[in-house]
């Protein structure tokens, strides 16, 4: 097959929030990949010969409350319930270790201590301890007075993968374009860091977010990320490259999460990261998108970005069960069908689905159970000199993510069984801009350097598929007209939302009772946070021309 990088000009990357590869794709192929699949006739998902595997289980603790039928383990199930898991799982580096070996070393999250639930010596993960960790995470955020144990009904959601006809649009993509079994985020933690490995291909040395409190060790660490946020992207390498090659961060907030976790890096690039998403639609409607599109689902207002609801939150449900889920089903759903339609400008030039590759994927898996042992061979990236937290060294990599890619050139039933990280973007493209712009686009780093490229395996169709030929999936269940504009402003924040606003205090220096005054922060408030932060960006950028 002839090399395959110049069969698309624009690159539109859809990150959205929190979800393992079984969790949301598990489901797929149940009766195996069709004989005549271009690439892999295995997919690692939860069936084998039309019924779930039986090894796919987890343990329950046997001091685990409510489980008054003395059951031993929960295995995997299908649910089409859009809130599963609620509350929100535990994600940062400690309850990961507790989900991978299943041997918690300390109660109350063990989010402080040493050695944060990672065994010594390290064993090969078995991949049994989400229900331990769910159980131990669900009674840190159900404690009153007096305290209150978690359910079994509740614990067990931690084992539910959604049944494919629940999420028809993501499904539908997977199986008539390529689905990725065995890509894997860069770190096995929290948001900010997979989203830093995504586009910088490190995290400096950062195993959490940024900016949720003030505690003495979670305040350095908010601190290190401001002063770390002016590494390297590879936006910046667009920049430099004084070529052709163009970027733009779209966002349906007030401002990007990818602005603030590289805001040292981007801030005089203000041009570039205001993009709305209604300018996304614009823009493929007249074929002017730029090389790179890197396109963020809302993450402060009513969400769609299928990230769990946190115990905190009131769920939107009782109109057809509307939730981040199936609103973030509905985000790719229109991005989708803007690529597909798109036909490029009045001369029939430009971006169009002719030269467009889509690529839809997730940060990290949010906490979601998955059955597949991360790989412990990565290339950790140079530090610098900076110490890295928690003592993590980045030789694992983290869970497996869904990954989505749609272009004219990938035939139907694709899948890539070929092992990729979240840094294999990176690698991809920077070999693809060197030819419009050589010597400009060498590895940021030595994860980059070593990371497998998925151009030679995804571009299974040497001739484009014309968009008759694509397909046309629905949503599941209708959602009302008003739904996405529901007024949140009342809101708590949940935890990723803190560390988002969090982090824009901090890059404005205002990190004084951070920790109070996001615990008291509405989402209203936080929407004037964020445009205080783009407007001293604007201000900057208006000083300096």
């Amino acid at each position: 097959m002839k090399d395959m990088l110049d069969s698309f000009d624009h690159v539109v990357v859809v990150m959205l929030e929190n979800r393992s590869f079984d969790n949301i794709l598990g489901g797929l192929y149940r009766n195996g990949v069709p004989a005549d699949a271009p690439l892999g006739k295995t997919f690692n998902g939860i069936f084998k010969d039309g019924v779930i595997k039986p090894d796919l289980t987890n343990p329950i603790p046997t001091d685990a409350p409510d489980n008054p039928d003395k059951k031993t383990e929960i295995a995997v199930s299908l649910t089409s319930n859009y809130f599963q898991p609620f509350p929100d799982p535990g994600e940062t580096y400690p309850h990961v270790n507790t989900q991978l070996f299943n041997q918690p070393d300390c109660k109350n999250k063990g989010d402080k201590h040493s050695p944060y639930n990672l065994p010594k010596p390290v064993p090969a993960a078995s991949m049994k301890g989400f229900v331990t960790d769910y159980i131990e995470n669900l009674t840190y955020n159900e404690t009153k007075h007096p305290p209150k144990s978690p359910t079994f009904e509740k614990y067990a959601q931690i084992m539910q993968c959604f049944d494919p006809t629940a999420l028809p649009v993501l499904s539908t993509l997977a199986t008539e374009f390529a689905v990725f079994d065995q890509w894997y985020c860069s770190v096995p933690s929290q948001t900010w860091c997979n989203r830093a490995f995504w586009n910088a291909g490190t995290s400096w040395g950062h195993v959490v977010n940024g900016a949720s409190s003030d505690t003495a060790h979670e305040f350095e660490n908010t601190l290190g990320w401001v002063e770390d946020s002016i590494g390297k992207t590879i936006f910046n390498q667009i920049q430099d490259s004084e070529s052709a090659l163009s970027w733009k961060i779209y966002t349906d907030d007030i401002i990007p999460l990818t602005g603030i976790i590289h805001f040292r890096a981007l801030k005089d690039h203000i041009s570039h990261i205001e993009n709305v998403y209604t300018d996304f639609m614009d823009d493929c409607k007249n074929g002017t998108l730029p090389s790179y599109s890197f396109v963020e689902p809302r993450f402060i207002l009513n969400h769609n970005d299928m990230h769990p609801s946190s115990y905190n939150k009131t769920l939107i449900d009782g109109k057809e069960d509307v939730g981040s889920v199936l609103l973030g089903e509905k985000f790719v759903l229109d991005i989708y069908n803007a690529v597909k339609n798109s036909k490029g400008d009045k001369d029939g030039k430009g971006s169009s689905w002719k030269n467009t590759l889509l690529i839809i994927t997730f940060d990290e898996h949010g906490g979601c159970y998955d059955h597949v042992t991360p790989p412990v061979d990565a290339v950790p990236p140079c530090l610098d000199g900076k110490k890295p937290w928690m003592g993590f060294n980045y030789d694992r990599l983290g869970i497996r993510v869904p990954m989505i890619m749609v272009s004219a050139n990938i035939a139907k039933n694709t899948v890539v069984n070929d092992r990729m990280d979240h840094t294999s973007f990176m690698k991809t493209m920077q070999q693809k801009w060197e030819r419009t712009a050589p010597n400009k686009f060498p590895p940021l780093t030595a994860r980059v350097e070593a990371s497998p490229v998925f151009h030679s395996s995804v571009f299974t169709s040497p001739e484009k598929r014309p968009p008759d030929d694509w397909p046309s999936p629905k949503l599941a269940k209708y959602i009302p007209a008003d739904q996405e504009k529901m007024d949140c402003s009342h809101q708590p924040l949940n935890d990723l939302q803190k560390s988002i606003v969090g982090g824009a205090k901090a890059m404005m220096g205002q990190t004084e009772n951070l920790k109070d005054v996001l615990d008291e922060m509405k989402v209203g408030n936080a929407q004037d946070m964020l445009r205080d932060l783009r407007d001293m960006m604007k201000l900057n950028n208006k000083e300096k021309s």
